[in-house]
């Protein structure tokens, strides 16, 4: 696997940050919901990041940025896995299920929730880390680790 570091969102990655969801998204949204409406989908990315770009970090591989990742503890005992987007040229290297081990080692004592489009393969990596699917949307999955006795 390729050494992966992490740097704090900035306004400069607003762009890249959003283009990259872009790419990962674009094909599960239009099988879901229809077609990728730029307009839409930038004041949905506006009105996400007002409340969530303190918790979004750029991916480096190589000193290249090679996606994000975000995620926010809810309370002492939930911490809720928002986004782990790679370019296609990072995927399939190991760097999703390192992050994702390495957050649940980090939160050790609290339940991760995230939920995953039906149709992303993701959810094999979520599964095979140990997550369960505890219910369903219409588009998505819901799962949960729970890492701790309840």
């Amino acid at each position: 696997m390729k050494i992966y570091t992490l740097k704090p969102y900035t306004q400069a990655d607003y762009q890249f940050v959003y283009e990259v969801k872009k790419i990962c998204y674009q094909k599960y949204v239009e099988e879901n919901f229809g077609k990728w409406d730029d307009d839409e989908q930038y004041e949905m990315f506006d009105a996400f990041l007002k409340t969530s770009a303190k918790d979004i970090f750029i991916i480096f591989v190589d000193d290249k940025k090679a996606g994000f990742i975000n995620g926010d503890d809810l309370d002492e005992n939930t911490y809720v896995q928002g986004n782990i987007c790679l370019l296609p040229e990072f995927q399939n290297m190991g760097i999703g299920t390192s992050l994702l081990s390495q957050i649940c080692e980090d939160h050790i004592n609290q339940n991760i929730s995230l939920k995953v489009f039906k149709q992303n393969p993701a959810k094999r990596l979520y599964e095979r880390l140990g997550f369960m699917v505890t219910g369903e949307t219409k588009s998505h999955f819901l799962m949960k680790k729970v890492q701790k006795d309840d």
